[in-house]
This record gives C-alpha cells, sequence and structure tokens, in this order.
C-alpha cells in the first residue's frame, strides 16, 4: 500500500467520518489483509481505525509496528466480540462506527461504499452489504432472518433457503432487512451511543441480532446493499467446529431468553436442539463426520447451551 494512502486516513485534524472497529483473536496470520483493506477501502473519506487483541498472540505487537496510524489499546484480556467492540467504540470520533471482522477483506472501496450509502439514506441508523466466502458463495450471516423458530424448523425439512426478509445477494438496490452482518456493519455512531453499543451478555455470536432488533424496536431503519461485497473468511476456513456451534448456540439461547416469552423461548430452545440432532443424524447416515461430529457436539449436550451464556460469558 502506498503511504500517502494511509496518510489520508489517519491523522485527520478533524473528527474522521467513520471509525472502524477490529477486535483480534488469535488473528495475527491475516489481521494485516484485514487492516490493509480497510484502509484502502476507505479512497478519499477520513476513517480512523482501532484495534484490540483478546488473545495476546503477538498481534497487538504487531499492528503497533506495522501500522502506527492505528489507534491500539493495550491487552485486558479475552473480552469477547460484544465486549471488545464496545470497549473500542468508547474511543470512537467518527460519526458512523463500522465493525469488521480481522477475518474480513476488503478488496475495492467497501468502506467508501458504505459510507456513500449511509449519505443517501440519511433516514437509515445501520448499513452493511453481503459478505461473501473464499469459495464465491454467499456467506448466510449476510443474509439471515430474525432469530426464531421458524428458520429452524425449515432447516430441519430441508427447506434453509427459505428465508423471510434478508436481502436478496443478486438484487441491485439497498433493502430494508431484519439483521445485518456483524462481519461489516455500520452503525449511526449517536444511534449506538443512545442504545449502548451491544449487550455484553453475549460473550459471543447474536449479539448483532439482538442489537439489529434493538434498532428496529428503536424505530430505526437497517438497510442491506448487495452490490456492497466483502470477501469473509469466516472463522479463517474452520466454519463449523464443534466449539463454534457450541458458542453459536449459547448466543442464539441467550437471544431467545432475552427477547421472547417462556413458552416461545422454550419452543425455539427446542427447534435449535432437534435441528442439531437432524444434522447429526444426516451427517452420521451419509458418512459426514465433520458434519456430524460438529452437530453432534450441540445436540448431545443442550445443558451446555440451553440457558444462554453465563454472565461472565466463560463456561
Amino acid at each position: 500500500m502506498e503511504e500517502g494512502t494511509r496518510a489520508s486516513n489517519s491523522a485527520q485534524p478533524h473528527s474522521p467520518t467513520a471509525s472502524v472497529l477490529i477486535v483480534g483473536y488469535k488473528s495475527r496470520s491475516y489481521i494485516e489483509r484485514c487492516v490493509e483493506g480497510a484502509l484502502r477501502s476507505a479512497k478519499s473519506e477520513s476513517i480512523e481505525v482501532l484495534f484490540i487483541d483478546c488473545s495476546d498472540d503477538g498481534t497487538e505487537q504487531f499492528i503497533r509496528e506495522r501500522f502506527p496510524e492505528v489507534r491500539v489499546l493495550p491487552f485486558q484480556g479475552n473480552l469477547g466480540f460484544a465486549r471488545g467492540n464496545n470497549t473500542l467504540a468508547a474511543h470512537a470520533r467518527g460519526e458512523y462506527i463500522i465493525l469488521l471482522n480481522p477475518d474480513a477483506f476488503a478488496r475495492e472501496n467497501e468502506i467508501a461504499a458504505l459510507i456513500q450509502l449511509a449519505r443517501e439514506t440519511p433516514n437509515a441508523s445501520a448499513w452493511a452489504g453481503v459478505t461473501y466466502l473464499p469459495d464465491g458463495s454467499v456467506d448466510g450471516g449476510s443474509v439471515q432472518p430474525m432469530l426464531g423458530a421458524l428458520p429452524l424448523v425449515l432447516a430441519i425439512f430441508g427447506l434453509a433457503h427459505v428465508k423471510f426478509g434478508p436481502a436478496n445477494p443478486r438484487g441491485t438496490s439497498p433493502k430494508s432487512v431484519p439483521v445485518l452482518t456483524g462481519a461489516f456493519m455500520m452503525v449511526r455512531t449517536e444511534v449506538w451511543r443512545r442504545l449502548e453499543g451491544f449487550d455484553e451478555r453475549f460473550f459471543m455470536y447474536a449479539e448483532e441480532v439482538d442489537l439489529c432488533k434493538r434498532i428496529a424496536n428503536d424505530g430505526g431503519v437497517l438497510l442491506c446493499d448487495p452490490r456492497i461485497r466483502m470477501l469473509h473468511d469466516t472463522g479463517s476456513g474452520e466454519r463449523r467446529t464443534p466449539t463454534r456451534l457450541l458458542n453459536r448456540a449459547r448466543g442464539d439461547a441467550t437471544f431467545f431468553r432475552k427477547h421472547y416469552g417462556p413458552l416461545w423461548c422454550f419452543l425455539c430452545r427446542s427447534a435449535l436442539f432437534l435441528h442439531a440432532w437432524s444434522r447429526f443424524l444426516g451427517g452420521t447416515a451419509l458418512g459426514r463426520q465433520a458434519i456430524a461430529q460438529s452437530h453432534g457436539a450441540v445436540a448431545k449436550a443442550p445443558q451446555s447451551w440451553w440457558n444462554g451464556w453465563k454472565t461472565s460469558g466463560i463456561f
């Protein structure tokens, strides 16, 4: 990257237009690509990049040396995604807050395009594009419906492709949606602060769904523009490990407990349990051991996720 590009995006004499927040966790092998992409894709927009490491694996020191323009907060332990972003957001100076996963890589003008979209749609409170996996397929996290029993029941019967509300990834215009991806999402800073950012009861997973629901409940509009495409190497190639699926189940269960009454919460958790069993049995029958093992971790140990994350976020 040319030094002139970096200089145009840092050390601004006035408040930047957007603050890009990156929470790292064992991300040393790919963080350089993430930060370089963010700085480059801002083009002529004024941004600041803030980073905090939650694994103390040397990434913090690397960022300090490789990108002196990045504002690095010192290691404070494994804060989790929600608390990590809240910690960074407390120091943000931009009109907008951009959440960027360390495994999300901008290649063109993604950040500049998102900021321009916000200018064109001032009635909205949050914006995002569509994220894609390295093989070119759509990342399901960027076209997901609101969490509930129906999507899980549809998935049990092999109808996971039937979704209500998300943007069409092949669309050509912004669409109001119920959920934006937390991997590449922009929120008006005033809205973020009024809603107090992420709910830290979510150690990881579903915190962005919770935030989107609260934005909508606050009267805000969430827009997804499928023309803005971001590469997302989900989990750095390990998308469905047993640990990841268990943590996702904990996040979903936390969401159900927070937003739904006892009966509907029970039905949603039951649907999640049955979905895990259907995937475990299907994977076993078809000899797809990775799928069987990952979903089996959820199906066979409901006591580890049924009540969601504990207050500390750590099990």
